[in-house]
């Protein structure tokens, strides 16, 4: 049986900085050139044999991750590299301080009914 391998359409629909990610740990290369058609990218130079490349034990030692299915370990992949290029949590450095807002009322006074005021 051989090596199950992605579809060129799964490959292409990943974002463009993760494709380029996942090649460079992988070590896939380009064997074709890029073909677009009506402005959207049919094949970015990859062929089904560079897919090829990817195989279920690389992916196994990348994740550390002894599981077998292939489109899982992929899944699993993708959103490690995710994680990597997006981080979710804010640096405490770039985060924004917390302000307090003093609220100024605006209008007429409050009336005191006589509670303050002293009899003369």
């Amino acid at each position: 049986m051989s090596q199950p391998i992605l579809s060129l359409g799964v490959w292409v629909s990943l974002p463009t900085e993760v494709r380029n990610r996942i090649r460079a740990v992988f070590s896939i290369p380009k064997s074709e050139a890029t073909e677009v058609n009506d402005g959207r990218i049919v094949s970015d130079g990859t062929s089904y044999n560079d897919l090829a490349t990817l195989t279920t034990e690389k992916m196994q030692a990348y994740l550390e991750d002894s599981g077998n299915d292939f489109h899982k370990l992929f899944d699993k992949v993708v959103a490690k590299i995710n994680d990597e290029l997006y981080p979710s949590v804010v640096p405490t450095a770039l985060a924004v301080p917390e302000v307090k807002v003093e609220v100024k009322h605006r209008g007429r006074p409050r009336k005191n009914n006589g509670q303050n005021s002293q009899k003369k």
